[in-house]
C-alpha cells in the first residue's frame, strides 16, 4: 500500500518541476527569438562594490565604474546601490555572513570600529607595491584617517574640513564687512561672528523673526560641525588616549554656552521649532551663515541665485580656529579573492584624474592630494564659491575628531544631554556637561576595562 502523503508530495515536486521546466523552456525560446549571445563578462575576474548617496552621487558612482570596467577588460565591477538609511545594517549583516563585497565606501564614524575587528583588508603592502602610490603626495591627514595601528585600511574619499557658507548679500545689506576679508585680516573672531549674527537677524512689525544671522544646529546630532567653537577656546572632547571625558573643562563649557547662547540668549539662530517647516535654510536666502562641508557646493549652486554667497574661515578663539577633517574611506573586505585587482579599482576611484573630475570640475569634496588642492584650476573659479582658499585652509588647519570604536556609544550618551541644552530645556552647560561627562566616562571605562 502506498504512502498517501508521500505521493501528494511527489505530486508537488512534479508539478514545481514541470513549472521550472516550462519557465526554461520559454526562456530558451525567448532567447532563440531575440538572439541572446554568451555572457559578455564571462572569463573577467569580477568585484562587487558597495556605497550609498543620493541618485546625483550614486549616477556619478556608477559612470564611474563603467569606465573603470571600460578601461580594464579583464575586470568587471558590479555596483551595488544601497539607500543610505539602509547601508549601515546591510553592510554589518553582509560582514558578519561573510557575503561582503569587495570593495566599500565607509563612513569614518564607522571605520574605527569595523577596522578594529578585522573586517578590512592590509593596504600597506599593495601600497608599497604600487609604483605610483605615494603618501607624500596626500595631504597628511587624508592619509592618518585611514591608519590602523600604523597601517593602512583604506583610501580617503569624500574628503574635507569645515568651514562657513555665507550670504554676501545679507552682509552687505547688513553694512556689514566681508567675513572672508576679515580673516585674512585675522579679525575674524568670534566676538565679531556673534555680532554680525545679531546685526544680520530682522524682525517684522509683529517681532516675528523674517531672517536670522547664524542657523546653529538644530540637535546634537549635527554638533561635531562646531567642534571648532571647543577647540578655539581651548577645550576638547576626549583625553588624548581618548578614555575619559573633558567636555567638563572650562574651554569646552564656554563654547557650549556660546551656542546655546546664540539661539537662547542672542535670538540671532532659529529654534528647533521655527526650523522645522525648512522655513529658514541658507538656500532660501534667510540665514546669514551656516556651518558644513564642501560637499555643499554643488546643492547650492544649483539651488541659490537671487542673492550672493561664498565661503569663509570658520572664526578664531584665543587658540586658534582649528576646524574638523573628515571623510569616507574606500576599504577593501578581508575575505576578498582579488586583492590586487581590487586595489586598481581602488587606485582608479581615487586617482588625480577622478578627483579633478569630481573634486575640481564639480566641487563634490576637496581633493586628498595636495598638489591639486593648491593648483590653479581648484582654487579659481568661475561661479561660487570663490573664496576656494578657505577650503584649503580648512583642511591645513585641521584635526581629526575623537573617534575611537565605541564613538556611536558615547556619542548617544553625550546627546541625551546636550540636546536639552540645544533645545533650550536647560540653559547653564556646566551643569549639562557635568552629567554628560559622568555618563560618557562610564562607557569609556567598560570599554577600557577598568
Amino acid at each position: 500500500m502506498c504512502d498517501r502523503s508521500w505521493g501528494i508530495s511527489g505530486i508537488i515536486v512534479g508539478l514545481k518541476v514541470m513549472r521550472r521546466s516550462v519557465r526554461w523552456s520559454l526562456a530558451g525560446l525567448l532567447c532563440c527569438l531575440i538572439g541572446c549571445g554568451p555572457d559578455p563578462n564571462a572569463g573577467k575576474i569580477p568585484l562587487r562594490y558597495m556605497a550609498w548617496g543620493n541618485p546625483e552621487q550614486m549616477d556619478l558612482e556608477q559612470r564611474l565604474c563603467d569606465e573603470f570596467n571600460a578601461q580594464n577588460p579583464d575586470i568587471h565591477v558590479s555596483f551595488l546601490k544601497v539607500p543610505s538609511a539602509e547601508y549601515g545594517l546591510k553592510m554589518m549583516l553582509m560582514l558578519a555572513s561573510h557575503s561582503a563585497p569587495d570593495v566599500m565606501r565607509v563612513d569614518h564614524y564607522d571605520f574605527p570600529r569595523l577596522v578594529s575587528k578585522g573586517y578590512f583588508h592590509d593596504l600597506t603592502d599593495l601600497a608599497a607595491k604600487d609604483p605610483t602610490f605615494h603618501r607624500s603626495d596626500f595631504f597628511p591627514q587624508a592619509i592618518e584617517e585611514c591608519l590602523y595601528k600604523d597601517r593602512l585600511y583604506g583610501l580617503n574619499v569624500l574628503f574635507g574640513g569645515d568651514l562657513i557658507y555665507y550670504n554676501k548679500t545679507m552682509f552687505q545689506r547688513a553694512g556689514l564687512k566681508d567675513p572672508a576679508e576679515m580673516a585674512k585680516k585675522g579679525e575674524w573672531t568670534w566676538d565679531k561672528f556673534r555680532e554680525c549674527a545679531i546685526k544680520m537677524t530682522v524682525k517684522d512689525e509683529n517681532g516675528r523673526p523674517t531672517q536670522f544671522g547664524f542657523g546653529a544646529p538644530s540637535s546634537s546630532a549635527t554638533f561635531p560641525m562646531l567642534a571648532c567653537a571647543i577647540w578655539g577656546f581651548g577645550g576638547d572632547m576626549l583625553d588624548k588616549e581618548l578614555r575619559h571625558a573633558v567636555f567638563d573643562q572650562p574651554g569646552a563649557v564656554k563654547a557650549f554656552q556660546m551656542i546655546a547662547d546664540f539661539r537662547w540668549k542672542d535670538h540671532c539662530s532659529p529654534t528647533q521649532a521655527q526650523g522645522e517647516n525648512s522655513l529658514f535654510t541658507f538656500e532660501s536666502g534667510k540665514l546669514g551663515m551656516v556651518f558644513d562641508f564642501m560637499g555643499l557646493t554643488p546643492r547650492y549652486r544649483k539651488l541659490i541665485h537671487k542673492f550672493e554667497w561664498d565661503v569663509c574661515p570658520v572664526p578664531s578663539g584665543p587658540y586658534g580656529n582649528t576646524t574638523l577633517c573628515k571623510g569616507n574611506q574606500l576599504v577593501m573586505y578581508s575575505e576578498t579573492k582579488h586583492p590586487a585587482e581590487a586595489w586598481r579599482f581602488e587606485r582608479f576611484i581615487t586617482s588625480s584624474s577622478t578627483e579633478d573630475e569630481l573634486y575640481v570640475k564639480l566641487r563634490r569634496c576637496f581633493p586628498t592630494r595636495k598638489a591639486m588642492a593648491y593648483s590653479t584650476e581648484y582654487l579659481k573659479s568661475t561661479k561660487p564659491p570663490f573664496n576656494n582658499w578657505a577650503f584649503v585652509e580648512s583642511v591645513a588647519h585641521s584635526r581629526p575628531l575623537p573617534i575611537n570604536d565605541r564613538w556611536s556609544e558615547w556619542m548617544q550618551a553625550f546627546s541625551s544631554e546636550i540636546d536639552n541644552l540645544i533645545a533650550g530645556r536647560e540653559r547653564d552647560a556646566g551643569t549639562v556637561l557635568r552629567r554628560a561627562k559622568v555618563k560618557v566616562d562610564k562607557i569609556l571605562a567598560d570599554e577600557a576595562g577598568f
